[in-house]
């Protein structure tokens, strides 16, 4: 079974609908992990950057926003990775990837052997194969 772990780009487009193709596609992909025909991965950090971006950028909060946290860390086929190897995320952030949350992503996607990271952001794509990983979308 494929291994992905998914962006935090791929969750807010999923809870909102702000893109028509990315909707459909995130909604695909998180099929295919209920499914059992991946096994989606999702870094800690994933979890609070979408809450952050769906309070601020798109005035979710309260009980509307608690949903959309006990959604993203429930769904079937999901396994939240609480983990996070510092070593290797400093070993790549800030000279290979510039982002530090793109790093954590890699970092644990490495370490949990992922075959793929799954996101909207083409530029963080282009540098998976730096890592040995490839680009879901």
């Amino acid at each position: 079974m494929r291994r992905i772990a998914i962006d935090a780009n791929v969750f807010v487009s999923f809870f909102i609908d702000r893109n028509a193709a990315q909707h459909a596609a995130a909604r695909a992909l998180i099929q295919s992990a209920e499914d059992g025909e991946i096994a989606a991965i999702v870094p800690q950090a994933v979890v609070f950057e979408v809450a952050y971006v769906v309070q601020s950028q798109y005035g979710v909060t309260g009980a509307r926003l608690a949903t959309v946290v006990k959604g993203l860390t429930s769904f079937p086929g999901t396994q939240v990775v609480d983990d996070c190897r510092w070593k290797s995320v400093l070993g790549i952030w800030p000279d290979t990837l510039t982002g530090l949350g793109d790093s954590v992503i890699v970092a644990v996607a490495m370490a949990t052997r992922c075959d793929a990271i799954a996101t909207f952001d083409r530029k963080f794509a282009n540098k998976l194969q730096l890592f040995g990983l490839e680009s879901y979308f």
